[in-house]
């Protein structure tokens, strides 16, 4: 980023930061002793381990903030009001029954230690349980592995730059490509959470197991697939890739921030996935507000996390859409073929603010999306003719690009394939029709 870059209002930052806080008050005022469940779907409850241990992390990271009083008296005043329910007999008896999931009961008194707030006697409690037979006996994906290993670390006190890599790191998503195309959620879930886990949210970072320049394009591609989704929750989580690994941000991650901030002004928090207005509307009094909690306060938390991750120093999100060198007219020519399949989405609204030049720099972001959007179609001449587009442009040097390109690769295989197996079975219905007419 240009040294003569205009950096984003941190006093907006801190506005948004301090309203997550506010809503953080009062989820754990509301939700934090019973958790919360809905009556039309009561197979699916939050519990109140999960409101803890999120609003724990949430303020050690608000914790790392460089702002004023106002936030950071509200991280007193809500860590005084957490710190019954993190050590609470309903944890501790988790400790001491579940020793697999010490750590997972353990992780907001964790969080409150480092925090400067220590309970000596959860700790040998928790100690005692991590020396249980049945201590590692949880099957584990490497994403949560590395989440075990880094609340050992945080309880212990250690630095991770004194470990070595570990091997669930190395074998995690953020040293694998993952798939951008035809991937779930649940793969982008598990990039963004190891990349918290390993950053340490920028405390004590441990070095990542592949290059910041091929983890940020992982992480560009995974932003095109969240807004056009307009899955905002887990959009927030990966723009936390910019600020975590101390690069300056890109200009789609610039312009991803820009439409968070936007929609989180338009509709006065950030909306989550789970929440359905339709519910919320048949609710009232308490029973509504203790929906929309339960139902956003985690993407909330997660806008405040990205707030808060951009206010330590030389982490702030630009302005403006960065420059960067694109051939004039290249955003209109990938638009014309987005605008065909007719999709209105928020990020619509907010390129449409943009100069032509800040779209055009951020035109190999739209091809990303729109990549994703023909294949998901199964339209795979649209992608085609986009992968022409795109290399005519100077657009396509993107692992969403060669993974498109491999695809049709494979199609073209398949196709042959194909053809050979109904050549071959036209053939043996003509030898099975001359021998019975012989």
């Amino acid at each position: 980023m240009s040294r003569h870059t205009q950096l984003w209002d941190r006093q907006d930052l801190e506005r948004r930061l301090c309203h997550a806080l506010d809503v953080a008050k009062r989820t754990v005022e509301l939700l934090a002793a019973e958790g919360y469940a809905d009556a039309s779907s009561p197979d699916d409850p939050i519990r109140p381990e999960k409101i803890i241990s999120e609003t724990a992390l949430f303020l050690l990271v608000a914790s790392t903030a460089h702002c004023g009083d106002e936030v950071h008296g509200r991280i007193r005043q809500l860590v005084h009001l957490i710190a019954p329910h993190a050590r609470s007999e309903r944890m501790l008896l988790g400790v001491c029954l579940e020793p697999a999931l010490a750590l997972d009961y353990a992780a907001a008194h964790i969080y409150l230690n480092r925090l400067g707030y220590p309970d000596p006697a959860f700790d040998t409690l928790l100690r005692r349980a991590l020396g249980a037979q049945a201590r590692d006996g949880r099957e584990r994906v490497p994403h949560r592995m590395i989440e075990q290993e880094w609340l050992q670390a945080g309880w212990s006190g250690s630095s991770v730059h004194s470990r070595p890599m570990s091997s669930a790191a190395r074998n995690s998503a953020l040293n694998r490509p993952i798939d951008l195309l035809n991937g779930t959620r649940d793969d982008i879930y598990a990039f963004t959470h190891a990349l918290m886990y390993v950053t340490d949210f920028n405390i004590n970072a441990s070095p990542l197991p592949r290059s910041r320049s091929a983890v940020l394009a992982c992480a560009e591609a995974a932003l095109a697939y969240c807004l056009d989704d307009q899955d905002y929750d887990l959009a927030g989580e990966v723009l936390l890739a910019w600020p975590l690994t101390g690069r300056s941000w890109s200009p789609a991650a610039a312009f991803g921030f820009r439409v968070l901030a936007n929609v989180e002004d338009e509709a006065g928090f950030l909306p989550a996935p789970t929440t359905r207005l339709e519910r919320a509307g048949e609710l009232e009094g308490r029973q509504r507000t203790n929906y929309l909690l339960a139902t956003a306060y985690h993407t909330v938390y997660v806008m405040g996390l990205l707030c808060a991750a951009s206010l330590q120093p030389g982490r702030t999100p630009p302005a403006s859409i960065p420059s960067r060198r694109v051939p004039r007219g290249a955003s209109e020519r990938i638009l014309a073929i987005l605008d065909a399949d007719g999709r209105e989405t928020h990020w619509c609204n907010e390129l449409a603010r943009l100069t032509p030049v800040e779209q055009d720099t951020i035109a190999g972001w739209l091809l990303s999306i729109a990549l994703r959007r023909k294949t998901r179609q199964r339209d795979f001449h649209g992608v085609a003719t986009l992968l022409r587009e795109g290399t005519l442009l100077g657009l396509t040097d993107t692992p969403i690009a060669s993974q498109s390109a491999e695809m049709l690769d494979r199609l073209a295989l398949f196709a042959e394939v194909r053809a050979s197996r109904r050549d071959g079975e036209r053939t043996t219905h003509q030898t099975d029709f001359e021998r019975r007419t012989a």
